[in-house]
C-alpha cells in the first residue's frame, strides 16, 4: 500500500491512508493533492492512517530542508485548510525520530490529536465531529447540576 486518500461527503469524512516505503516530498504532495481536489471539502473531519508508513531503506535520510519543507506545508498551507477534527494514527514500529516529527506536525493543526489505535481514533473522531455538543442558547449543566437533576428521585431519595 502506498498513498491515497479517500473523500467520502455522504458519510461525512475524509481517509488518509500511507503505508509501506514512502519518502517526506510524498507525503506533501499527497496533501496538496487532496486540498486541490474539487470534492475537497474543510469541514470535513479527517482520519489520518499512517500504520505501516516507513522510511524506504535504499533511499537517503531526509534532509533538514526537506523535513521543514513538510513542517511548513503543514503549519502554513494545511493547516489554514483544515477546519474540522483531524485524528492521526501511527504504529509502534514507526523510528522515534519519525514519530516526533508526526506529533509535532500534529500538534500543528487546530482540532488534532495523535493515536496508536485506529480504533481509539475513530471513536475520539466521531466523538468530536459528529456528536452535538450543548447550542448556544443551551447551557451544559454542572456538575452539580447533573448531580441534582432527578438523580436522588430515581433512587427514591427524600426531598
Amino acid at each position: 500500500m502506498a498513498l491515497g486518500y479517500h473523500i467520502n461527503p455522504d458519510e461525512g469524512l475524509i481517509t488518509v491512508h500511507g503505508g509501506g516505503d514512502v519518502v517526506l516530498q510524498e507525503l506533501a504532495r499527497l496533501g496538496a493533492s487532496l486540498l486541490e481536489d474539487p470534492r475537497y471539502d474543510p469541514e470535513l473531519p479527517q482520519l489520518l492512517d499512517f500504520r505501516g508508513l516507513r522510511q524506504p531503506k535504499d533511499a537517503p535520510q531526509a534532509d533538514e530542508r526537506e523535513i521543514e519543507a513538510l513542517k511548513d506545508f503543514v503549519r502554513e498551507t494545511y493547516r489554514e485548510r483544515v477546519k474540522a477534527n483531524v485524528a492521526v494514527v501511527i504504529d509502534e514500529h514507526l523510528e522515534d525520530q519519525h514519530c516526533a516529527d508526526i506529533y509535532l506536525l500534529t500538534c500543528a493543526l487546530r482540532e488534532a490529536e495523535l493515536f496508536a489505535d485506529y480504533d481509539q481514533a475513530l471513536k475520539w473522531l466521531i466523538r468530536e465531529a459528529f456528536v452535538p455538543g450543548p447550542t448556544p442558547t443551551e447551557p451544559a449543566a454542572t456538575s452539580a447540576e447533573q448531580q441534582d437533576t432527578g438523580a436522588d428521585q430515581a433512587h427514591g431519595a427524600p426531598e
